[in-house]
């Protein structure tokens, strides 16, 4: 099971997979953003099976994201004092309450979000089966 650990402010990584990640869903109107790893997607290597399980990566609250389409291996941590510094200053934003800032890999410039702490979990799930954290309004 994947866990984040929980906490008011979070620190460190809460999560990290060298699994595939697609940006599967984002929801403007609700600020939700919805990363995954499918189990249909086989590992990088040839030789391995498929995964049993998917992984799903859920931001709440997002006022700020630069991502890309996917990432093979992801890496979801707080981003510390100087580089939360430099992604607000240089976008020109605040944070709001309970808002705090995330890269999504070891280097913030291949990608960053500002949002709530994440939530990740694990299942059995297909790539059609609807994400363990509800249906997103405006993504059909």
């Amino acid at each position: 099971m994947v866990t984040v650990r929980p906490g008011p402010r979070p620190t460190g990584e809460p999560f990290r997979s060298d699994r595939y990640f697609e940006v599967w869903q984002y929801s403007v109107g609700h600020g939700r953003l919805l990363l995954r790893s499918t189990r249909d997607r086989p590992p990088a290597t040839a030789s391995s099976t498929r995964r049993p399980t998917r992984i799903e990566v859920h931001f709440t609250g997002v006022g700020l994201m630069l991502l890309g389409p996917a990432y093979e291996g992801l890496v979801v941590r707080s981003a510390t004092d100087e580089e939360s510094s430099t992604v607000l200053r240089d976008r020109g934003i605040e944070l709001e309450e309970c808002q705090y800032v995330f890269a999504l890999a070891d280097d913030p410039s291949m990608g960053f979000g500002v949002s709530a702490p994440p939530q990740g979990h694990e299942d059995g799930g297909g790539v059609d089966d609807p994400s363990w954290f509800g249906h997103m309004v405006g993504t059909g």
